[in-house]
């Protein structure tokens, strides 16, 4: 599919700049420190564009109102997630009182010691590390008085970690379609963990949590990942709409930002409008270009994901409704019951 003309990319953006600052209109002939000072102004302008000011007044709305923080459409696509079964391929053979745990016609999966436990007879036992595709090696000694083993289960902790661009989750997560399976809700974290501490039931997923995760490398952001409660014994694909975190452009590989020819004009604008701050220290001119410019994208993208007309909504309250001869029967309001997990459905 053909990318529009109209599109704003890094060198268009990068030449606004460049020509309101009145400097050199080759960005490779810049010096590399003026290089800098443009990249610096076109990652503020894209911060400032993705995630808009919360003061915007929009379209009817009377001076003054404070509105939250706009959430562009476009930067929340439809994703999904792979749910890893357990694996049980192969016969297990080890040396009583070993650690090492050798597998024969099956391949130790790359999960198996990050997210992996092994279960043979009923009994869990930890994974210290996956030494190759064959061999494992467990936290403690076998304890077990034979040599070999016909049958195991490894078992996922049903922990997965979520893309590098992860911002959130917007909803449910959902089953295939025709699976005839509710949604799988989002719940608090210690809950999940509080019913996994209650039940070793292993069955599709109906809850999940978003954890974010320790970091453990100075030179990477933080990363988060989702737990899901039941922890299935068999792969299921979930899709849910995520939240995207953007990406700074890059010549080669990244160069045309989220939103497309229809949001390039205010992408520009929010460039030159830190460009403008950055130089004269206030918010002048090409600040309120970009406060109309971002007014216009809100309205452009609730157009984008609403629906201009549902159908005529006649008013039956004063009549009987009958189609074909017959009354529909009455509306039932069932009562709330209590979920199996307790109040709420958990």
């Amino acid at each position: 599919m053909a990318e529009s003309t109209l599109s704003a990319t890094i060198t268009e953006i990068r030449l606004a700049i460049l020509n309101y600052l009145g400097m050199n209109l080759t960005y490779s002939g810049l010096s590399t420190e003026e290089k800098s000072i443009i990249d610096l102004i076109l990652k503020r302008g894209l911060r400032q564009f993705y995630f808009p000011p919360s003061n915007v007044v929009q379209t009817g709305q009377r001076t003054g109102i404070t509105i939250p923080p706009y959430e562009w459409s476009f930067l929340k696509p439809i994703t999904e997630i792979d749910l890893i079964g357990s694996y049980v391929t192969g016969t297990l053979t080890v040396t009583e009182l070993d650690s090492t745990v050798l597998l024969t016609d099956g391949v130790w999966p790359s999960w198996t010691a990050t997210n992996g436990t092994l279960v043979i007879d009923s009994v869990a036992y930890e994974i210290a590390s996956r030494t190759d595709d064959t061999h494992i090696e467990l936290v403690e000694a076998w304890a077990l008085d034979t040599e070999d083993l016909v049958s195991y289960t490894l078992r996922h902790n049903g922990n997965y970690d979520l893309p590098d661009d992860f911002g959130g989750i917007e909803g449910n997560l959902v089953h295939a379609e025709g699976s005839n399976r509710p949604d799988v809700r989002i719940i608090g974290e210690g809950k999940i963990r509080s019913l996994r501490a209650t039940t070793t039931l292993r069955t599709y997923p109906e809850f999940a949590a978003i954890r974010p995760k320790k970091q453990t490398i100075t030179t990477t952001g933080q990363r988060f990942e989702i737990l899901f409660f039941p922890i299935p014994a068999v792969a299921y694909t979930l899709k849910y709409r995520m939240l995207v975190l953007p990406e700074l452009l890059v010549d080669t590989t990244l160069t045309h930002p989220y939103g497309g020819a229809m949001h390039a004009e205010t992408i520009i604008a929010s460039c030159l409008a830190i460009a403008e701050s950055q130089e004269d220290e206030v918010r002048g001119v090409k600040w309120q270009e970009f406060m109309d410019r971002l007014a216009a994208s809100i309205e452009i993208d609730k157009k984008m994901i609403s629906a201009d007309f549902f159908g005529y909504n006649r008013d039956y309250s004063d009549s009987a409704h009958r189609t074909g001869g017959r009354r529909h029967p009455p509306t039932t309001i069932a009562r709330y019951e209590p979920g199996p997990y307790g109040e709420g459905g958990y």
